[in-house]
């Protein structure tokens, strides 16, 4: 190649890249006149473009686009056979409008000014896409959930035996607990409401609280395994005994397991509702609140022994009582004294009873075949002032054991 056309051929190539620095420029210029106070070209939204508009014209489209993905829709959260309905009003449910007219206006005008004219070509050829999320009031939101919750949750039932006149026994099944947690749920919503998403259909799973005693607890009870009446006065001390004696209505003992009285009762304070009544105190007459109590744990204390459940820890009153026969008490004191005993038998038993107002009754209602067609009868030998208790079991009216239970020691009380 010469010297010339050397030349020209450099004078071409700079002409070509003359004429394409041009077109880019008035390309430029084109776009960066045409996009001046307007969403830049290529820009667009909910699949359709917003390139052109101004922020008013912007402001007015998302506004429409947010009514009409909220209209006529509501999340429905479902447990069984029931529906809760979430709208969009109960929540305050609604678009981001004006951050995303912001944000569609500042495409292509957020760099230098050459950034921006590079951008806003780019924008133009390859486009860019705007999506508006939503916002949402938390506190209407947890309020609706607990709404939801209240009409949800079930405080657990034990299941109970009542005992009828013929003494038959009426069983009532338990009821299972449920409570429903609504800080998870509120989390687990918050992502589709932001997103407009109210489809959603989702089943709740409310946690479960099974009650003490269950169906299968008295599935095998069919009658009374032994009971025992004492008697009283009307009054202040009749009406600890009837406090007390509540506490032991519906307890269940299963096999193997203890009850222990003064758990079950729990304090004999003024707080409690006890009231001040007569009691033993070192030997003396006196009066104290809760004072009759020992009443109803040795009523107890009669029907388990006749029932054949084992009496663990029992300690008998200073001196005899005169609602028992001697040998037969159970006393008991706050944090001193326990009346406990042990079901052995191969299901479990049910305490109920009775209160007439003068008179006692507690009953311990189970399985007749666990005591495999045996009868039970307490005897006591001795003086009493030294009462030894023993159990008889029978069989066909003929005794088969004779299980000593204990001996007493009573003092005479210092006054009367």
């Amino acid at each position: 190649m010469n010297l010339s056309n050397m030349a020209l051929s450099k004078i071409a190539a700079i002409t070509t890249v003359t004429a394409i620095a041009v077109v880019l420029v008035a390309g430029c210029v084109s776009v960066t006149v045409s996009n001046k106070d307007r969403i830049v070209m290529g820009v667009q939204a909910n699949g359709t473009s917003i390139a052109g508009l101004s922020k008013k014209e912007a402001h007015k489209f998302f506004t429409d686009t947010a009514a009409k993905k909220l209209q006529r829709k509501a999340a429905v959260l479902t447990y069984k056979e029931r529906n809760f309905q979430i709208d969009p009003a109960d929540i305050n449910l609604h678009g981001n409008v004006d951050e995303a007219v912001e944000t569609a206006y500042n495409i292509g005008r957020d760099g230098t000014p050459i950034e921006n004219i590079i951008n806003q070509m780019r924008y133009a050829i390859f486009g860019a896409t705007v999506t508006m999320d939503a916002s949402f009031d938390e506190q209407l939101l947890n309020s609706k959930l607990q709404q939801i919750k209240t009409a949800i949750d079930t405080p657990p039932k034990n299941g109970s035996v009542t005992l009828l006149a013929d003494g038959s026994i009426r069983k009532t099944p338990a009821v299972t607990g449920l409570s429903l947690e609504i800080e998870p749920l509120a989390a687990e919503l918050a992502p589709d409401f932001k997103t407009f998403n109210l489809t959603v259909k989702k089943e709740l799973s409310p946690a479960e609280q099974l009650p003490f005693v269950q169906d299968n607890d008295l599935a095998s009870m069919d009658g009374i395994l032994g009971s025992y009446t004492t008697r009283f006065y009307p009054g202040d001390r009749g009406d600890n005994i009837g406090l007390a004696a509540s506490h032991l209505q519906g307890a269940l003992i299963r096999s193997g397991a203890t009850l222990s009285f003064n758990d079950t009762v729990g304090p004999r304070t003024r707080e409690a509702g006890y009231k001040n009544a007569g009691v033993i105190i070192y030997g003396e007459h006196a009066v104290d609140v809760g004072g009759g109590v020992c009443q109803v744990s040795s009523t107890l204390y009669n029907a388990i022994l006749l029932a054949g459940l084992t009496p663990v820890e029992r300690t008998g009153h200073f001196a005899s009582s005169s609602y028992v026969p001697a040998g037969r008490d159970a006393t008991v004191a706050d944090g001193l004294i326990d009346f406990v005993f042990r079901n052995p038998l191969p299901h479990p038993v049910y305490l109920t009873v009775a209160n007439s107002g003068s008179a006692l009754t507690v009953y311990v209602l189970g399985t007749k075949a666990d005591l495999a067609g045996k009868s039970i009868a307490l005897v006591t030998e001795g003086s009493s002032m030294r009462p030894s208790l023993y159990r008889l079991w029978k069989q066909n009216g003929q005794v088969i054991e004779r299980e000593f239970l204990h001996t007493d020691a009573y003092e005479p009380l210092k006054n009367t």
